[in-house]
Formats: C-alpha cells, sequence, structure tokens
C-alpha cells in the first residue's frame, strides 16, 4: 500500500514542526558560493540537540502544543500587521490571550551558522544556533558587552575579537536614520508582537556555510544585529533571562543542551534586504530557497532529516510538473509570503469561495501566507465552517458520522475510522495558475492514536481574525516548494520527501 492508505503506528511522532538545521560547519574553503544547503532534523528526533524537552511530553500534550502555536502565529502576524497599520484589532479573546512563545516544543527551523573570523583558533569562525523565521528580516545573535541576555548554552558572541567584524557607518545604510546612528554607526532596535524587545550595532560580518558542492564557504560583508541588549526573550525561548544585577544571584541554568539558541536568522522578503536570501544576491547567487517537509506519517520520522536549500543548490527544476504561483506582499507588511487563493475543493467539489474571499484588502485585513512556522493552517471560521461541512458530508456518505465533541479535546472535526479505512478524501487549495493537491491523509489530518480518531488538522478562528488563512506547514509536507524571489514566484511540485530531501 502507499503511505496515503495506511495508518502506522509511527503517527505516534506526529511532527512538531520545528526543525532543527545543522550545517556540519568544519572548516571554509571558499568565499563565493553558489548554492548551500542545511540539514534539517525535527526538533524531537534523537539527532536533535533539543530532543531533552520532548521526551517525556504524550501524544496529547503534543497536540495541544502545536495547536496553541499555530494560534499563537497567528496572533504574531495579525498584530504585526496591525501595527503596521498603525491600528488596533479585535480578536478572539482566546486568540488575544495567548502569548506568542515557543517553549518546549519551538515552531521554527533552527540552524547552526558560523560566525566571525578568528585568529590562533582551530576553527575560525564561532558556531551558533539561530532560529530560521521568514516572518521576519534581520539576522541577529546576542553579543558580548551588553546586561540583559536571555540564556544560552554557547558562550555570548565575543564581536570584538573577530577580525571580519565592522560597524556599519550611517551613511552606508538608508535605513540608518537620525535615531539609528550613533557616533557616525548604525544602531538598531527592534520590538516584537511577544512583548520581547533587543537593541543594539548594524554591522559586516563573515557568515560560514555549507555550499553546493559539499565544501565549506564563506560569505563575506553579510549585515547583521549584534545585540546588546535583550528583554522578554526568556519566555519566547523558554528559557532563564539574566537581566542587570543579576550576575551576584543569576536564575537556576536549564538541562545542559536545552538552550541552543543565540538569535534570530530572517528569511523574509521585506524592504529592508536584510534578510539572508536577499543578501545573498551577490556573484551567481540567485535568490531561492526550496525545502521539502516529510509527511507525519513517514515510518522512521524520529530519526529523519531533510535539506534546507539556498541558490544553485535548489533541485525543484529537475522536478516534472512543477506548478507556479504569484507571490505578493503586503505594501505595509512586506515580510510574510502572500499568496493568491482562489477556492478549496474536496475531492473534486468544489466549495465555491470566490477569489475576494481571500483577497489582501487595502484597509490590512484578508489575504494568504504561507508559512512553516506554523504547525497547522488556520483560517477564518466563515471559511473553516464551509471546509468542516464539505467534510463532513463526505464521511457521512460513507457512513461515518463526526464525532462527539469532548471537554479538552484540541480539534472538534474529528471521525471515528476503522484501521483498515481507505477512502480518504483528496483537498486542492486552487492558487492563482496552480492548484495545490494535498494527496496523503496524514496533510489533512491529525490521527489521535489512544482515540483512534482522525480529526481535521486546520484551525478555525473568529472572523475578526485579520488574516484569511495561514497555510501551515501540515499541509505543505510532501511538496518540494520553492521561493523564487527574483521571478516573485511561488514553484511547487508533488514529491515523496523521505530522509535526506
Amino acid at each position: 500500500m502507499s503511505r496515503k492508505n495506511v495508518v502506522s503506528s509511527s503517527s505516534i511522532n506526529f511532527v512538531t514542526i520545528v526543525v532543527y538545521v545543522s550545517f556540519l560547519l568544519n572548516l571554509a574553503t571558499a568565499v563565493k558560493p553558489r548554492g548551500f544547503s542545511m540539514k534539517m532534523i525535527r526538533s524531537d528526533s534523537k539527532e536533535s540537540p533539543m530532543h531533552l524537552r520532548y521526551a517525556k511530553l504524550t501524544q496529547g500534550e503534543r497536540f495541544q502544543r502545536l495547536v496553541e502555536q499555530s494560534k499563537a502565529r497567528a496572533h504574531y502576524f495579525g498584530s504585526a500587521r496591525a501595527a503596521a497599520y498603525n491600528r488596533s484589532i479585535s480578536m478572539d479573546p482566546d486568540i488575544a490571550r495567548m502569548p506568542v512563545k515557543y517553549r518546549e516544543n519551538t515552531h521554527y527551523y533552527i540552524g547552526e551558522v558560523g560566525i566571525g573570523t578568528f585568529h590562533n583558533e582551530q576553527q575560525p569562525f564561532k558556531k551558533f544556533y539561530l532560529l530560521i523565521d521568514s516572518g521576519s528580516d534581520l539576522i541577529w545573535t546576542q553579543c558580548h558587552g551588553g546586561h540583559n541576555y536571555f540564556y544560552q548554552d554557547p558562550p555570548i558572541y565575543d564581536q570584538e575579537n573577530s577580525r571580519t567584524y565592522h560597524r556599519i557607518p550611517c551613511q552606508n545604510l538608508n535605513k540608518c536614520d537620525a535615531q539609528h546612528c550613533e557616533d557616525g554607526l548604525c544602531t538598531w532596535d527592534e520590538e516584537y508582537m511577544s512583548g520581547s524587545e533587543i537593541s543594539g550595532h548594524l554591522a559586516y560580518e563573515t557568515l560560514t556555510l555549507n555550499s553546493h558542492t559539499g565544501a565549506l564557504e564563506s560569505v563575506e560583508k553579510i549585515i547583521m544585529g549584534c545585540g546588546i541588549d535583550q528583554r522578554n526573550f526568556g519566555p519566547f525561548f523558554g528559557v532563564p533571562e539574566i537581566r542587570e544585577g543579576d550576575h551576584d544571584f543569576p536564575p537556576p541554568k536549564p538541562a545542559p543542551g536545552t538552550a541552543p539558541i543565540a538569535g534570530i536568522l530572517g528569511l523574509g522578503q521585506g524592504s529592508s534586504n536584510f534578510s539572508l536570501v536577499l543578501q545573498l544576491d551577490i556573484e551567481d547567487i540567485q535568490r531561492r530557497f526550496e525545502y521539502c517537509l516529510e509527511a507525519y506519517d513517514l515510518p522512521g520520522i524520529g530519526y529523519s532529516h531533510t535539506y534546507l536549500r539556498f541558490g544553485f543548490d535548489a533541485k525543484i527544476e529537475e522536478a516534472p510538473d512543477v506548478l507556479t504561483t504569484p507571490i505578493i506582499q503586503d505594501p505595509n507588511f512586506e515580510t510574510p509570503y502572500h499568496l493568491i487563493l482562489k477556492d478549496i475543493s474536496i475531492n473534486d467539489r468544489s466549495l465555491r469561495f470566490q477569489q475576494s474571499d481571500f483577497e489582501l484588502k487595502s484597509d490590512g485585513t484578508g489575504g494568504t501566507i504561507i508559512d512553516s512556522g506554523a504547525p497547522f493552517t488556520t483560517m477564518r471560521m466563515r471559511h473553516f465552517k464551509r471546509v468542516k461541512q464539505a467534510l463532513v458530508e463526505y464521511f457521512v456518505d460513507s457512513g461515518i458520522p463526526l464525532a462527539d465533541p469532548e471537554p479538552g479535546r484540541d480539534f472538534d472535526t474529528c471521525f471515528v475510522l476503522s484501521s483498515g479505512f481507505a477512502a480518504f478524501p483528496e483537498m486542492t487549495f486552487h492558487f492563482q495558475d496552480a492548484d495545490f493537491v494535498i494527496r496523503q491523509w496524514s496533510g489533512i489530518f491529525a490521527y489521535h492514536i489512544q482515540e483512534r480518531l482522525f480529526c481535521l488538522g486546520i484551525i478555525g478562528l473568529d472572523d475578526d481574525y485579520p488574516h484569511d488563512v495561514i497555510f501551515g506547514a501540515m499541509q505543505q509536507a510532501d511538496k518540494r516548494i520553492m521561493y523564487d524571489l527574483h521571478a516573485k514566484v511561488l514553484k511547487f511540485t508533488h514529491e515523496q520527501c523521505d530522509f535526506g530531501s
């Protein structure tokens, strides 16, 4: 049988979408890479340094946190967009109260990046883990010389001893206005919707990455933030904070190996051009990146890995049946990747949405964001109810009623199916010029193995929620997906994303 028709015990390992990304850095050998690839490992995998955070979680606890983080991600984007439009928003109180934090199971990718150039050391750069976030732009890490930090396992980056660290003169960057210029050098500050704040310096620095040839290569003069004052990131990363004045009585340290994060690696499309993919538009490097996320029912998922590929390492051009849809930008909230969604189908049945139902409107509402940082797809309740009704009718026609809701259950659209059931429907998101067909059941349903329940892995949010849809990682599985920022298009094709894809 194909994976689509088999319900295996490996579903117990329902993925926490976050993955650990390893560059396997050792020695750099070149300075002008045309492409590079990051090894991606699920954060709860035995290969991940964060595995201890997940060791004692039950499947139900993981589901609960995946749902919470999907809602939190929706609130983050909603609040950030509202701030960009200088207005307040009214949201479902359950969402509005949701703390935007990423505790034991963080829903981001983590990249191991070599930063700087140091003399008289066996390894000429320092390795740091950064959260990869397509919802932000700047690359930054905590730096030496400040007073307020969040706890991290590796030593704070000692920028003053790197011979390739150079602070940026204000005249070199248009972004360095009068409020962000100190003694002729660029400063920077940023406030996240979680309440986290950071300030520091903007600098040119060298990053060491794994190239398409397998050799490690260095990319020079990457703009990065050097964080000097970090506040309220402890809840965000699930680690203690070290405040000015705490040095005599520091907070308890977390278990070794559970606090690897030192900053954020932005992958957004904002006009600052500070994100990694936009800064790599040098020499022959192309502004593009791709990934191929494994399906949640893949046997052996606890030991799996795949790759995040940049530039000429992207493989999608080699694949057949590649579809292309435009990437658009919100003019006031440029960073996220918006797509044009026109309709949704269950098997061959159109749900008769109109393109205007998902339209990005001039008042800063509506639209569809693709985001691998959201575990599940979220959508406005009026859209969700139409999808739910179509699925209920499909299963009722097969003699399978909707399961009774129970207090504490994370999903309300569940069905009790026999172990031999194989007649799962397909779901299609009809983007402009490209149909995104979800064929495998695990791209649509979450399986509660203890209760033998298959539950729709899409979350309905109150209609006051500002986005129509955030297209999450569960629904993106088993597709090779490439973001081409030169052409402003998203390309994708069906692929069984096995280990090492």
